[in-house]
């Protein structure tokens, strides 16, 4: 279950991030879905659980969609990173989310996300 404080903090996020790419290509994830996929990952993220929880994992699956796209991966680079200076909180904090895949037994690949990331890089 969510700490109440990491829904707080997830209902900022997303109310100040949304629509950062409002003038994307609709193929490309906004960032309030992005950040709405990632929201239960939170606990995992950020609060050192050992394991993501099941509707992590499918927030994860939920983003197949977009990581495929062209400028996907970018986009989540970029609104990942985004939410992280809003908060903030250290870029480096949410490394963990490019391992979520292979830790909910996915086949979905998330951009590597640090401190050292130059989003516009991410393929």
């Amino acid at each position: 279950m969510m700490h109440p404080i990491t829904k707080i903090i997830a209902v900022v996020i997303i109310s100040m991030v949304s629509g950062a790419a409002m003038g994307a290509d609709p193929q490309s994830p906004y960032c309030d879905i992005i950040l709405d996929h990632f929201t239960p990952c939170l606990p995992y993220i950020l609060q050192g659980e050992v394991n993501p929880a099941k509707v992590c994992c499918d927030g994860v699956l939920g983003l197949t969609q977009y990581t495929n796209a062209k400028g996907g991966q970018q986009d989540i680079c970029d609104c990942v990173k985004a939410a992280a200076i809003l908060m903030g909180a250290p870029v480096d904090n949410f490394s963990k989310i490019s391992s979520l895949p292979k830790t909910c037994g996915l086949s979905v690949t998330l951009p590597p996300i640090s401190s050292g990331t130059d989003c516009s890089q991410v393929k």
